[in-house]
């Protein structure tokens, strides 16, 4: 008989914990189920641990693997499940007694697509001894329950709203999520795979009350542990990004991408950005030098971030992270005077008391006009200083910066002639940039104006030869005329 439902669970090297995953299965009232313990090469005693298991249960599958991560053993368990629903889980994570009960009374009662789950996150010691709660994602109340896909696309902005689209402690139908797979070279990638399968879905239901329990550790400093929290990954900027541009072009796709939409996947941009992203900065892992993280959150800040934080208002405290964030950087570490980084420079420069205002003045237009710094990282620190101090501001610096900022904020809303009209008042001014011409270029772009956005971006490597973002613009214009 087929079961119910499928439960694939990874494992690697979690020993102490993967007893009480299991059990939590074992002690369900509804015993319709398959469980695929997938060992990814462990090398602890966790081989042994699922062996016997799965001989003392035939509902018990062992497969055993080259190390991959755990979404390879998602991957396999798709490829082995038999079930009419597949859920995924952390093998040192807890179902509630009465979870898989819950599930399956509301597939009785309609042939849902995905039943979402929710879950509540706790911090708990390395015996896990729960400290405290960190996350509830049990924001919903009621039950929730939608079966016409019209109204799927219109609440698929409130469900990612709750949390339920970013994690994969989902119950979904095998038939469909079988034709997708999960990428297996980032930590977020039930987040995108998610994302996938959207426009296959037609109904979904969620359960109020959260049946599963992820559990985090507030002192584990071992690499070798499979946790995604609290550590620094070289891509996570790239992923994150690829979540926010993902979303933005599935609503645009449905025709949904209205200014409520617009804003709530910006602040999850702006929430990972501050939250995540300059926090793993610290992370035990993190074996880049000061300097090298000091470039590394300063190349954080690219178009996405300037987007996001412009829509959802925050460019300000923007500003404000990364300016504390380097201040913890260097505030134990030596930086070579030699090292070259506008941004650092202009937050010395903020910090220096002994500076002249003049001197003060010269290294804030150097560090904000900076070939390193196209995206203005500290005007806004520079506009509350210069109303404080009128000594260092320098009007012409500032109403080019403002300008060429609203032509920003307007290319990101969507209002390309607006923008076109406005980047186009700074070839009047005395100061002149490359970023000028990127601009200029981008709303020929969006406007369809292609040969102008060409002439723009090659008018601008004649004054600024060599200038890396005009010169990437170029390709990826070229690339999609070719195409």
């Amino acid at each position: 008989m087929q079961p119910f439902l499928s439960i694939v669970i990874p494992i690697y090297n979690t020993e102490k914990y993967l007893p009480n995953c299991v059990e939590s299965v074992l002690v369900q009232k509804f015993d319709n189920w398959e469980l695929l313990l997938i060992n990814d090469g462990s090398t602890d005693s966790c081989p042994q641990i699922i062996d016997d298991y799965s001989r003392a249960d035939s509902r018990m599958r062992a497969f055993h693997k080259q190390n991959g991560g755990v979404y390879s053993g998602f991957n396999l368990g798709l490829e082995q499940a038999h079930g009419k629903y597949i859920m995924f889980g952390g093998s040192d994570d807890i179902l509630e007694p009465n979870a898989l009960e819950k599930i399956a009374e509301q597939a009785e009662e309609y042939d849902y697509d995905i039943i979402f789950i929710n879950f509540a996150t706790y911090v708990c010691d390395n015996e896990q001894n729960i400290i405290r709660l960190h996350t509830d994602k049990s924001p919903i109340k009621d039950k929730l329950r939608i079966i016409e896909k019209l109204e799927i696309k219109q609440q698929w902005i409130e469900l990612l709203r709750f949390g339920l689209l970013r994690n994969p402690v989902n119950a979904y139908k095998l038939s469909i999520i079988n034709k997708y797979r999960f990428r297996e070279d980032i930590y977020g990638a039930d987040y995108l795979l998610n994302l996938q399968i959207a426009d296959d879905i037609t109904s979904v239901s969620c359960y109020p009350e959260h049946l599963y329990n992820a559990l985090i550790y507030e002192n584990i400093e071992d690499e070798n542990f499979n946790v995604s929290n609290n550590k620094y990954y070289t891509y996570e900027h790239d992923m994150f990004n690829e979540f926010y541009l993902g979303y933005k072009s599935l609503f645009l796709k449905w025709n949904l991408l209205d200014d409520s939409r617009l804003a709530l996947i910006s602040t999850l941009r702006m929430e990972h950005y501050f939250k995540v992203q300059l926090n793993n900065v610290f992370a035990f892992n993190n074996k880049n030098t000061p300097a090298e993280n000091i470039d590394i959150i300063t190349n954080y800040y690219d178009d996405i971030i300037l987007e996001t934080a412009i829509i959802s208002e925050r460019l300000t405290e923007v500003d404000n992270t990364l300016f504390n964030t380097i201040m913890h950087i260097i505030q134990n570490n030596e930086i070579s005077s030699d090292f070259d980084n506008p941004v650092l420079k202009l937050y010395l420069a903020f910090s220096n008391q002994a500076i002249s205002f003049e001197q003060l003045k010269l290294e804030i237009t150097n560090a904000l006009l900076n070939y390193k710094n196209p995206y203005r990282i500290g005007f806004e620190n520079y506009k509350t200083l210069s109303a404080e101090y009128p000594q260092i501001a320098d009007h012409n610096l500032l109403n080019y910066l403002e300008t060429e900022r609203t032509a920003r904020k307007l290319l990101y809303t969507g209002n390309f002639e607006q923008a076109l009209d406005t980047i186009i008042q700074l070839f009047n001014s005395a100061i002149s940039t490359p970023e000028q011409y990127v601009i200029l270029a981008l709303c020929g772009y969006h406007l369809g104006l292609t040969e102008d956005s060409k002439n723009a971006i090659e008018t601008g490597l004649d004054i600024f030869p060599d200038y890396l973002r005009l010169e990437e613009l170029r390709d990826i214009i070229n690339i999609e005329r070719n195409n």
